[in-house]
């Protein structure tokens, strides 16, 4: 499991900010996002790497994953569970061949729960621990972890895309 974020001490973190956190993520994000085309967001990267498509399509694989590690770590701390195989996720949900507005606006309204349940966590439970794919951490280091693993995608798609202006994030 790669890891993003450095993982702040539990009793300092607290949900409406980290909710807020991601929510700024996607309200600074949706304006460059839809500013590209159904051609540019259907080409990779380079040989080998994934359309700006699969990219948010990851994202989106990350967000239904993700929402249950933390519903699933609210319910019950110790927890262990699985992690998935990004590859065959976005590979075999066809998001390559998904029409580009269809895909963002998938991934804007997963995110947009996401940021709904992360408020509504009990600041206790941030504490929760419990593992993924072996990797032991808490709840509140996977909330912010999700949130800078979408922001490393979305400054490596904003990049190769060359697009300009303001920061995502």
């Amino acid at each position: 499991m790669v890891r993003y974020a450095e993982g702040a001490d539990t009793a300092l973190l607290d949900p409406a900010e980290l909710s807020e956190r991601l929510a700024a993520v996607l309200r600074n994000a949706m304006p460059w996002l839809v500013t590209i085309s159904e051609a540019e967001a259907s080409v990779p990267e380079r040989e080998g790497k994934w359309s700006a498509k699969e990219v948010i399509g990851h994202l989106i694989d990350s967000a239904v994953n993700n929402l249950g590690r933390i519903v699933r770590l609210q319910i019950e701390a110790g927890q262990s569970m699985p992690g998935y195989e990004q590859m065959a996720w976005v590979r075999l949900q066809y998001y390559a061949e998904r029409e580009w507005a269809q895909v963002l606006a998938l991934w804007f309204a997963l995110n947009e729960h996401v940021t709904w349940t992360i408020a509504h966590v009990e600041k206790a439970s941030l504490a929760n621990g419990g593992a993924v794919a072996g990797q032991p951490l808490t709840l509140g280091f996977l909330i912010e972890d999700y949130v800078a693993h979408m922001e490393h995608h979305l400054r490596a798609m904003r990049l190769w895309l060359g697009i300009t202006g303001k920061a995502p994030m």
